[in-house]
């Protein structure tokens, strides 16, 4: 069962999410889906019963319509050009719910930063037309990082205060260490994405030293 966070906002796992997909739920018209990949098929993979129906809206990625926050003339995203941002799509139960489905790895070294104005925008939005429920595949993790920075940037809050709050709710959410460490640099960029930030550089290098130590290029 999805955890109510705030008034029009939930939290919960690909479970709690399958259910809504598959059931007509008046209260929940919008989902934030943060899995490994954005396609349907995820739940598909992970439960062959499920039968989810959707009609694609539109694909965003990081060179394409990303929106537009950015003059232009700072250095961009780390995330590659060609990179899925987002996808969006009507899904479920007679094509009633708005899904956004962002590809990211419950993983430390993954890029949470880059993915946040994207989702905050859509969780705003939602929540103004209707409910919105953010899901991970656990619900511990990623979908609570993104919750959490909603939070600080709504709320003016800190990450270890946003935190607490989102716990108050769900007890068991932990961000990875890597996710928390980001959400740190957020609220130390005043709750936005300034990709000329020295925070933003600073991170930025670790990422692409850490690519390399991969042995990535």
């Amino acid at each position: 069962m999805p955890y109510l966070v705030r008034e029009h906002l939930f939290i919960s796992n690909i479970g709690d999410a399958a259910e809504v997909l598959q059931n007509d739920t008046a209260e929940i018209t919008h989902m934030l889906s943060v899995l490994s990949s954005a396609s349907i098929s995820f739940f598909t993979e992970w439960r062959l019963s499920l039968v989810i129906p959707t009609k694609e809206i539109r694909k965003v990625y990081v060179g394409g319509s990303e929106p537009e926050n950015d003059s232009g003339n700072s250095p961009k995203s780390l995330l590659s050009p060609q990179k899925l941002l987002y996808s969006l799509e009507y899904a479920g139960k007679d094509l009633k719910l708005v899904r956004m489905a962002v590809p990211l790895r419950d993983m430390e070294g993954e890029n949470l930063l880059d993915y946040l104005d994207v989702c905050l925008d859509f969780i705003e939005e939602s929540r103004k037309e209707g409910s919105v429920l953010v899901h991970c595949f656990a619900g511990v993790s990623r979908s609570a990082a993104i919750i959490t920075a909603y939070l600080m940037r709504t709320e003016q809050l800190s990450q270890k205060d946003a935190l607490e709050s989102l716990q108050q709710s769900c007890e068991f959410v932990c961000p990875n260490d890597g996710f928390l460490e980001q959400l740190k640099m957020f609220e130390e960029m005043s709750f936005k994405i300034d990709h000329t930030s020295p925070i933003y550089k600073r991170f930025r290098l670790k990422v692409l030293g850490d690519s390399y130590n991969r042995g990535e290029k």
